[in-house]
């Protein structure tokens, strides 16, 4: 068994598994770094065993296997000084001039430029599951599904909406922020000088989001995007769409099958993708660059959860599959655990699976799925 990926846990009745999974560790789902574009010219080279990647303005983070965080790029207001001894990091987000980093016990780091409080973290911000950060300010949800904002609020960027609670995903930009609802809705807030917070009244359907500083993008359960604010212009016959990723003035794209797309400007090749790039499965765009996660086998890790639903005591998680890959669900009653309970297993046919546990009872449950 290889590839485990952990799922959030479910307390009591609350419907938390709809949270984000960054907030846990992706272990086993480590890759190789590949950057392209202006401004990564210090990329690490060959650089793997990463599990995470996140982008900004002009530098980059990457999350490692042993829960450590790696920095490259400009480093004018010492975005990439990542403190020492950081350990046991589950998640990271690059905001444009600053870097921020959760940790395992629920708490957050954050260094870099701190001209608007964006790196002040309060000591009561605890028990996060989930970070966004943007031009500058922070984004962090909380286990019980609150979402709490802090930095600059010049826009009203960190005025979160009451409505805005136990979102599925989070994600800051510019000035603006953006929540995707549990119900597969999204929920904008912040500057609007493009349009990024008028979004869509009949975007629906929506399993992930990105933004950059003057657009969205929404990727629905289907396998289509949709873009709003001032984005470049959408390709004709996208499909097949499991991830995407927003830059300045370029998006990417990445399909089921592990390849990379990506359209908009290209003055510094950010939109050509290196022709030997395959098995792709994280991307992330930066202002005029590009950056991949891939792994060096045939074999993609499906680290692309989909729709977890707590209904009841029923739980269910669906995955992108590969065609022979072997996918389990487990679960724990505490991460610490040595011995994990599994309760439904499937081959993958290389559409989408689903896995359910049809006794989700417990007052707290772990859950991972692994893949042979």
């Amino acid at each position: 068994m290889k590839g485990f990926l952990i799922v959030l846990p479910l307390f009591g009745t609350a419907a938390l598994a709809i949270l984000p999974l960054k907030a846990q560790p992706i272990h086993g789902a480590s890759g190789i770094v590949t950057a392209w574009g202006g401004g990564q010219s210090n990329s690490p080279s060959g650089f793997g065993n990463v599990e995470a990647i996140s982008t900004s303005v002009d530098h980059s983070l990457a999350l490692l296997a042993d829960g450590t965080v790696s920095a490259w790029g400009c480093d004018d207001d010492g975005e990439c000084d990542v403190p020492a001894g950081l350990s046991n990091v589950v998640s990271i987000a690059a905001g444009d001039f600053f870097s921020v980093a959760l940790l395992s016990n629920g708490t957050v780091v954050a260094w870099g430029t701190d001209d608007h409080g964006q790196c002040d973290i309060s000591t009561n911000l605890t028990n996060v599951i989930a970070i966004a950060a943007g031009h500058a300010h922070c984004l962090a949800i909380q286990a019980g599904g609150d979402v709490l904002a802090w930095g600059s609020d010049s826009f009203g960027q960190t005025n979160v909406p009451p409505s805005v609670q136990s979102p599925a995903a989070i994600v800051a930009a510019g000035n603006f922020s953006m929540a995707l609802t549990s119900n597969g809705t999204v929920v904008a807030w912040g500057i609007d000088d493009a349009g990024q917070t008028d979004v869509p009244t009949a975007l629906t359907a929506v399993k992930s989001i990105a933004a950059a500083k003057g657009y969205c993008l929404a990727l629905a359960t289907n396998g289509t995007i949709t873009a709003w604010g001032a984005p470049p212009p959408l390709p004709l016959g996208l499909s097949n769409i499991v991830a995407v990723a927003a830059g300045e003035y370029h998006s990417m794209a990445l399909t089921s099958s592990g390849a990379v797309l990506a359209w908009g400007a290209d003055q510094s090749g950010e939109s050509s993708i290196p022709p030997e790039l395959t098995n792709v499965f994280s991307i992330a765009a930066g202002w005029s660059y590009s950056v991949a996660l891939a792994v060096p086998t045939a074999i993609i890790p499906s680290v692309n959860l989909i729709d977890p639903i707590l209904s009841g005591s029923i739980f269910s998680v669906s995955l992108q599959s590969q065609t022979g890959v072997t996918y389990t669900l487990e679960y724990a009653i505490d991460l610490g655990a040595t011995n994990w309970v599994a309760v439904a297993s499937a081959s993958g046919t290389g559409g989408i699976l689903t896995l359910t546990d049809k006794s989700a009872d417990d007052s707290q449950r772990f859950y991972r799925v692994g893949l042979r």
